[in-house]
């Protein structure tokens, strides 16, 4: 399977991207607020340095959230720019689930992306599965608990740094693209989580 991979869920701004299942190439920043600016660059160097044309892939996966609210929305609105020109679906991958994909751990522990002040959205695993919806909440920092997160500094607790990757978004799209593709792209919407 062909596919692009975009990650713009958080301060990080990733394309991939994956031929016959495999990633060939990928670039990531980690930039605040450069999303709008760098991402078309990006995408246009990586398809143009392999010879690759949009029409060539099976579809456009993307980091669907929950995070930056503006980082979603760009992520959203090029990818659905870029399948409607070619009639390609679109692979909405959840963030935190991505941000799972490498963690190799037995027992409990949550995921955690920061979202501003003392909120973070938070998923609940154990032994590599999720136990929990997602939920956005101002967190309490509970010392047994093992957290694997990004963007945590300014919340003063221990962590595990597990940034978004884009790879991981590519990798899983990839693997659920039967379940996952949404051909009605104008029904693809990030998943904005904002209520506590």
């Amino acid at each position: 399977m062909n596919i692009i991979a975009l990650e713009t869920s958080s301060t990080i701004c990733g394309v991939a991207l994956f031929m016959d299942d495999k990633v060939i190439n990928k670039y990531e920043i980690n930039k605040p607020k450069s999303h709008g600016e760098k991402l078309p660059v990006i995408i246009k160097n990586l398809l143009n340095e392999n010879k690759v044309n949009i029409a060539d892939l099976d579809g456009i996966a993307i980091s669907a959230g929950p995070g930056s609210y503006t980082g979603l929305r760009i992520g959203t609105s090029i990818s659905k720019g870029l399948a409607a020109s070619n009639k390609l679906p679109i692979i909405p991958v959840p963030t935190l689930l991505s941000m799972n994909y490498n963690i190799e751990r037995e027992g409990d522990y949550c995921i955690m992306l920061h979202s501003h002040k003392e909120n973070v959205y938070l998923q609940n695993y154990c032994s590599g599965r999720a136990m929990s919806e997602v939920f956005f909440m101002d967190y309490r920092f509970n010392k047994n608990e093992l957290v694997y997160g990004f963007n945590l500094d300014s919340l003063n607790i221990n962590f595990v740094i597990t940034p978004p990757c884009v790879e991981a978004v590519g990798l899983l799209a990839i693997e659920k693209f039967v379940v996952w593709k949404e051909e009605k792209i104008n029904e693809v919407t990030p998943n904005y989580i904002t209520s506590i």
